[in-house]
């Protein structure tokens, strides 16, 4: 994503073109005397949106269901954390 840097009088010159930049995912930052007063941001995405640009693409596909939640690989069931054990061989110096 680029930032296009302009002044107000060229914004109001070139509205179109900038609002088009702003359509292409472009941010505009908007230029007072020599200082940002605001920008011109793109809307964000909803999930669909953006895997449906995904799926016109040829990148990605997608039935269109909800994801299913994410479940872990494994749970820890010991008395001692994996976390633990990490910090313990690092301090035991085995280098």
């Amino acid at each position: 994503m680029k930032e296009y840097s302009i002044s107000l009088t060229e914004l109001r010159k070139n509205l179109d073109i900038y609002l088009g930049l702003v359509e292409c995912e472009e941010t505009v930052i908007l230029i007072r005397r020599s200082k940002v007063i605001g920008r011109i941001i793109p809307e964000k995405k909803y999930i669909e949106d953006r895997m449906a640009d995904l799926m016109k693409s040829g990148v990605g596909s997608w039935g269109g269901k909800p994801l299913s939640p994410w479940e872990p690989v494994a749970v820890n069931k010991g008395p001692v954390l994996a976390s633990d054990l990490v910090r313990e061989d690092r301090d035991s110096g085995d280098d």
